[in-house]
């Protein structure tokens, strides 16, 4: 009984939103519905109400993300594009999205494109990924001046600099499955002096060089660079850049000024087609870009970099690197790597103000034997009588695909051991492991939370 008085208020709030909505005029009601509503909404109201029938089309927002669906062919998609972009009557659209296969209509689409740009467009996205063709797009982007965010996928266009006011608002900008020339990226950084963000996405670099020049840029806050071909060196001279995304092979980096870089994600990758290559002088030849930030996400080829080397005579070698501002570090285990405990506490301890660690091993498991820690690096890490590895500040640790294996329990017995400070400690393990994670030793995970019990297991 105690329900029915909420569905009554709920019926009688719903009724008098409705009393509401017939007491304002018509016209107020129309203008209201042409201009604010998504396209898709007013396309719904033009058909199920009479009453808005013939209700003017002025969204200022087109989004054609979701146009097609199970029950919509291309061809019903393109009438009903057709019918919204002639008979647009609203003076300005702030957002066209584009989501279609171009394969036979490439026309149209630079017909509906063209009307944007005449209505004081402020953010484009064109995605034509669903024909493996590429669009070619017959217009040059540089001599919009009202644009604010482009997003362009699988397609070719024109970015030539002849014009000293197109571009000038542009701030953010993101390219995928596209060819970027050195000229596109010159005319970006020239003209747009507003520019916060970039990103280049399964993009083809076309000189195997990519230089980013912009020293006077106030705004230019993040750039991602993800899985680029042919691409083998990045300049960069950006002092006001903030957040840095790299994902692919590790080459050659060079940074002007990383004053005030904050957050850096280097997800670095194997390349299995050369036997060869070692990534380890790139990623160490690049680090120093990198070790003022407070966030860190990177993978083991990372930590592999920085590890102990022989350099003659048996001797080892440490890389002499500190994180003094690392405050979050994220790293991802990559298959075929010889990482162990030892490798991140070594990094560990070289970032005394760190709080927060996730170690994602969801994709990763440690081998049965593992010689080198058991003989050289177990006795060590176990019994630190120095306190080399006592993490004062770490407060939070996530480790992601847990599996209960024996050297997951080592870590985690690092953990509970070295931080004072460490108040949530959290397991994720797959469902699938959930039993073989009581298998190996129950013994010992009482021990463990005998020393630290706010241990948190959970099931993904």
């Amino acid at each position: 009984m105690a329900f029915f008085p909420k569905r009554r208020k709920m019926g009688e709030s719903s009724n008098k939103m409705m009393k509401l909505t017939q007491t304002i005029p018509d016209d107020i009601v129309e203008h209201i519905i042409s201009m604010f509503l998504p396209v898709k909404s007013l396309l719904r109201n033009r058909i199920l109400s009479k009453r808005f029938v013939s209700t003017n089309i002025q969204s200022r927002i087109l989004d054609f993300s979701g146009i097609y669906s199970r029950r919509r062919s291309q061809l019903e998609a393109v009438s009903i594009i057709e019918e919204v972009i002639n008979q647009y009557k609203g003076s300005d659209i702030h957002r066209f999205i584009l989501v279609i296969n171009h394969l036979g209509i490439e026309d149209k689409i630079i017909s509906w494109i063209n009307t944007c740009l005449g209505k004081n467009i402020q953010e484009i996205v064109l995605d034509f990924s669903k024909s493996k063709k590429v669009m070619e797009i017959p217009i040059n982007f540089s001599v919009v001046e009202t644009l604010q965010h482009l997003k362009l996928r699988s397609c070719k266009f024109d970015m030539v600099d002849n014009s000293p006011k197109g571009l000038k608002l542009l701030r953010t900008l993101s390219l995928m499955r596209i060819e970027v020339m050195k000229e596109t990226i010159d005319v970006v950084f020239t003209n747009c002096i507003h520019l916060e963000s970039v990103e280049l996405i399964n993009c083809l670099c076309m000189d195997g060089m990519l230089s980013i020049h912009a020293p006077d840029h106030k705004k230019f806050k993040s750039l991602v660079l993800s899985y680029i071909r042919d691409l083998w060196v990045i300049s960069l001279n950006a002092p006001s850049l903030e957040n840095y995304q790299y994902d692919g092979y590790a080459i050659k980096f060079n940074f002007v000024s990383t004053y005030t870089l904050k957050e850096a994600n280097l997800h670095y990758n194997r390349n299995f087609s050369q036997s060869y290559y070692d990534p380890s002088n790139l990623v160490v030849n690049s680090m120093n870009f990198f070790t003022k930030v407070f966030v860190l996400t990177t993978t083991t080829i990372f930590l592999e970099a920085l590890t102990n080397k022989y350099v003659g005579g048996g001797k080892l070698e440490k890389r002499p690197f500190k994180f003094e501002n690392l405050i979050k570090f994220h790293i991802s285990f990559k298959a075929l790597t010889f990482c162990t405990l030892f490798d991140i506490a070594e990094f560990l301890k070289e970032c005394p103000k760190l709080e927060r660690v996730v170690i994602d091993i969801q994709n990763f498991t440690f081998q049965p034997q593992l010689p080198l820690w058991e003989i050289h690096h177990k006795d060590q890490i176990q019994n630190d009588s120095k306190n080399n590895y006592v993490l004062k500040f770490l407060k939070k640790v996530k480790i992601i695909g847990y599996k209960g294996h024996s050297h997951e329990l080592d870590i985690v017995e690092f953990f509970a051991k070295n931080a004072p400070s460490l108040v949530k400690l959290k397991l994720v393990m797959p469902k699938s492991a959930k039993y073989i994670a009581r298998a190996p030793d129950s013994t010992r995970i009482i021990d463990i939370k005998n020393i630290f019990p706010a241990i948190k297991v959970t099931e993904v």
